[in-house]
């Protein structure tokens, strides 16, 4: 049998390869911004009593953990290594009862999802509206979660994700308002802004904006380990004696230490070093020079006045639209290649470049250059609007639907039936479709757009892209 590279082997090979990491993790391999991760088997340990336990920190993590809620200003922050996901799970379950009714922004991650199906929940559900010209889902207004509380007075939780995986934000002090005049708490996904409110120019956090619970990944945008990530805990509506309960079930009982230490060391880091930011930043505000020169490529947020369908923006993430010209997504990111530029994500028309704080005026400045020499290159066209998005109908609770026997049949023979499993394409992992919800003609108009601009979609059950698993009549 050949022998194959192993695994370290190659992504060494790959690391000096040149490539400009335009994606996650938020250290970008650079080690100016990474020397606390540099770790060896030297300090992977287990917890013993003089390493403490991140399940009943009483020592070196919990001074560790009592430096991140000073430098995020939480009454309290639980580090996890699970990422954002065993957060979301953990702090859903702690903050509400089975059967409790929740209000979820339907662009949330597939872990709120997977929260409901696993607790029982009755998802009531917030769609934000289409930004449609960039084909990206716009902020979660106050008035809609107004009118979610006035229709269900009973909510117990509102789950909202700001900001979205394309740097969309939602007005937070607004809904926490809202919701906190309606008795319920707020649990903000904040797993990509971990920056937030780390910088004067940077948009506010959730952790000062109101909301009681806000989970961070470290590792998206700052130079943490991939699976690191934070929880904070901001108002006494939060019972950490049942979210420490509730961290111990979803998260493991035998934590990485390597992981703690980049989460301690980034912390630190910010903490220690005043002008951390800067080259990132510095990098940014050449970017939106770079930007103001495209024509036919358009970067969300970079070209004046934001949409209706955006309250604000987190200027650290560049969505690239392809939707004036003559490209598609999948091309811009080959052409991207051609420049050593690896991107995040790849939709049918456009690209996210996700940059962090390893990024400085020079990785950026090579994306910047590459976006004006392949706009001059191509040709303005005119295409059709992204399909927008409806809100399918809850016929029953996830929980049930996944229980039901199923039959699987063609995304168009699936019409009026009600779906067994769950559709998303990832990343960023947002289901188009859950367990429970009814299939529309809109909805398989829209898989088959997405299959004919070449979008992948995943699914639980039904293997082929153009089938759908429904619970059986």
């Amino acid at each position: 049998m050949e022998k194959k590279k192993s695994l370290h082997s190659y992504l060494t090979e790959y690391s000096q390869s040149g490539r400009i990491p335009m994606h996650m993790p938020g250290h970008k391999r650079v080690r100016a911004v990474s020397e606390h991760m540099h770790i060896s088997a030297m300090q992977d340990f287990t917890e013993i009593a003089a390493t403490d336990n991140l399940h009943d920190a009483q020592g070196v993590l919990r001074d560790s953990m009592a430096l991140a809620s000073e430098l995020w200003g939480s009454l309290r922050s639980y580090y996890l290594v699970n990422g954002s996901t065993c957060g979301i799970l953990a702090g859903i379950r702690t903050l509400t009862k089975r059967g409790d009714k929740i209000l979820v922004s339907r662009n949330a991650h597939k872990s709120v999802f997977h929260a409901i199906e696993l607790c029982g929940l009755a998802p009531i559900f917030v769609l934000p509206p289409q930004i449609p010209e960039f084909g990206i889902c716009g902020s979660c207004a106050p008035a809609a979660v107004e009118a979610a509380f006035k229709a269900h007075p009973d909510i117990r939780l509102a789950v909202i994700t700001s900001p979205t995986y394309e740097g969309i934000l939602s007005d937070i002090e607004g809904i926490a308002e809202i919701v906190h005049k309606h008795n319920a708490a707020l649990f903000v996904d904040e797993a990509h802004g971990a920056h937030l409110g780390l910088h004067p120019t940077f948009a506010k956090s959730a952790v000062k904006c109101g909301a009681d619970l806000v989970v961070q990944s470290l590792h998206k945008t700052l130079p943490a380990f991939t699976q690191t990530a934070i929880l904070h805990v901001c108002s006494a509506r939060v019972s950490t004696k049942r979210l420490a309960h509730q961290l111990a079930v979803f998260e493991t009982s035998s934590p990485s230490y390597p992981l703690l230490i980049s989460a301690d060391g980034c912390v630190r880091k910010i903490l220690e070093d005043e002008a951390f930011f800067e080259p990132w930043r510095i990098g940014l505000a050449g970017f939106s020079i770079w930007a103001s020169q495209l024509q036919k490529l358009r970067v969300f947020g970079y070209e004046g006045d934001l949409p209706k369908e955006a309250f604000a923006f987190d200027e650290t993430k560049l969505y690239i639209s392809t939707h004036g010209c003559d490209l598609t997504g999948p091309q811009l990111a080959e052409k991207l290649e051609e420049y050593k530029i690896d991107v995040e994500m790849v939709t049918a028309q456009g690209v996210l470049a996700m940059t962090g704080a390893g990024d400085s005026i020079e990785s950026i400045g090579v994306l910047a250059e590459a976006l004006v020499q392949i706009d001059a290159a191509c040709s303005f066209a005119q295409k059709k609007d992204l399909p927008g998005l409806d809100l399918p109908v809850l016929a029953c609770a996830p929980e049930q639907a996944l229980e039901a026997e199923f039959a699987v049949f063609t995304v168009q023979d699936s019409i009026g039936k009600v779906s067994a499993e769950y559709v998303w394409a990832y990343p960023p992992g947002i289901p188009l479709l859950i367990p429970g919800e009814r299939i529309s003609a809109e909805f398989a108009s829209s898989v088959n757009w997405l299959l004919e601009n070449g979008v992948a979609l995943h699914k639980g059950r039904s293997k082929e892209n153009d089938e759908i698993a429904v619970i059986a009549s």
